[in-house]
């Protein structure tokens, strides 16, 4: 199914949502962190009160309907990407690649860099790889990359 981009939307998160982002990083990227891991419940709520305190992020819509999220810190240098989730029955069909295209459009204009980390184990590689992010280092779990302005 082919979807209209012209619907999604990337809006600030509300209090109400809070559960919503903890959700869909659950199911988006819940079987990586367990592999790399284990999903211990207690630990990963307590990891997403920080991050939702510290680095609250924004929500995806698509056509009215919460499916993602992504936080997108300013840096003077670069921009920071991270919590980065779609829904699984919204992935591959464009939404990331949108997402993501505005984001590095953004850096592009203002000549940052933008900076994500992902879970080795994890697929997104491929999308992240096609918009130009290069490695740049790496530990046991993750791969921490880079996209200079203008790279792809």
């Amino acid at each position: 199914m082919k979807l209209a981009l012209s619907l999604i939307e990337v809006t600030p998160a509300v209090e109400s949502l809070r559960e919503f982002s903890y959700r869909v990083k659950e199911a988006a990227e819940g079987d990586y962190v367990a592999e790399a891991f284990g999903w211990d419940e207690a630990e990963q709520r307590a990891f997403h009160a920080r991050d939702w305190e510290e680095k609250k992020p924004m929500i995806i819509s698509y056509n009215g309907e919460p499916i993602g999220t992504i936080y997108i810190g300013d840096n003077d240098d670069f921009i920071e990407v991270g919590q980065f989730f779609v829904l699984p029955e919204y992935q591959n069909k464009g939404i990331g690649t949108y997402v993501l295209r505005q984001v590095t459009d953004r850096a592009d204009q203002s000549g940052r860099a933008v900076k994500l980390a992902y879970l080795k184990n994890n697929p997104v590689a491929s999308l992240y790889k096609r918009h130009g992010f290069q490695a740049v280092d790496a530990n046991k779990q993750f791969i921490f990359t880079e996209r200079r302005p203008h790279d792809i």
